[in-house]
């Protein structure tokens, strides 16, 4: 009985900080950018426009109205979201790479139309509906101001933070890149080789033997399998064929479609490796990927 309790109360114990941690997962999900950033325009601009007015109108500041704010947060959410939808489809038809003025002035534009239009549609509205009355031109000149700066300074944080992903990403592929381009060792007897990937046309497995095949015809055996190989080989100039070959590009003559998905590549000449393999349906799609950023 004592076995049991204690038993117990340690599972208790020990499912305790998983209870904690899912109880932390939505505070981290509210803290992230893109839900705080709405939170953070919401609260500033109607501040900003509240001090603004008063001063304009020499009366002392307004008492804080729940209301208000949370207007201004639902309207900061359209304005936002509806700018990262703008910018997310503009990633794919003006992308950064295609021209930073030409994708600058686009998304530039288009962000002031959206905000200007969206804007005035939902403070016409709201002060019509629910207010029963209308702002005056120059205080719409205020709100437009103060809300179009405020926005469109979170924006080009969200811009900073996509060329900074991308830039992390770009260094971290490209370490990747030059691990991936080290020099194959082998041994050969007591003789011990290294390989470029460069000189290496394709690798084959052969009755539980991996052979490495090179530009000159040789036949190189490695010590472990083709999947240990695979990982060592950079993926932009060798393929997984199937189970038994590894291709490189320069080994990769032609192709023709065949029955069912498969794919014949056609080998160029040369000693140690065979003259065709045949790649399944399954990595046919891969393999044509592979091959079309190969080639100009």
């Amino acid at each position: 009985m004592i076995a049991r309790a204690l038993k117990i109360k340690s599972s208790r114990t020990l499912a305790t900080p998983k209870s904690d941690s899912k109880k932390a997962l939505p505070i981290k999900r509210l803290l992230r950018w893109r839900w705080l950033s709405i939170l953070l325009v919401g609260l500033s601009s109607n501040l900003v426009i509240n001090i603004i007015l008063d001063y304009k109108y020499q009366r002392s500041l307004v008492s804080f109205s729940l209301e208000e704010y949370f207007n201004a947060i639902v309207a900061s959410a359209i304005l936002l979201e509806g700018m990262r939808y703008i910018t997310r489809r503009l990633d794919h038809k003006i992308p950064w790479s295609g021209g930073v003025r030409r994708r600058l002035v686009a998304q530039l534009g288009l962000h002031l139309m959206f905000i200007v239009t969206v804007l005035n549609v939902l403070l016409i509205s709201v002060t019509y509906f629910f207010y029963g009355g209308f702002y005056s031109f120059g205080d719409l000149m205020v709100i437009n101001f103060s809300v179009v700066s405020l926005v469109f300074f979170f924006s080009l944080i969200d811009t900073g933070m996509f060329f900074f992903t991308k830039w992390k990403k770009a260094s971290s592929s490209s370490n990747n890149a030059k691990s991936l381009r080290k020099p194959i060792q082998l041994s050969l007897g007591r003789a011990q080789h290294v390989v470029n990937q460069e000189n290496i046309r394709c690798a084959i497995g052969q009755s539980g033997l991996v052979v490495i095949v090179t530009r000159e015809g040789r036949r190189l055996p490695y010590p472990q399998s083709l999947d240990t190989l695979m990982t060592k080989l950079d993926p932009d100039h060798f393929f997984r064929a199937n189970r038994q070959t590894i291709l490189s590009h320069q080994v990769v003559q032609s192709l023709r479609a065949m029955d069912y998905g498969k794919i014949q590549v056609n080998l160029a000449s040369g000693e140690g490796h065979p003259k065709e393999v045949i790649i399944s349906r399954p990595r046919a799609a891969g393999f044509r990927r592979w091959l079309k950023s190969q080639t100009a």
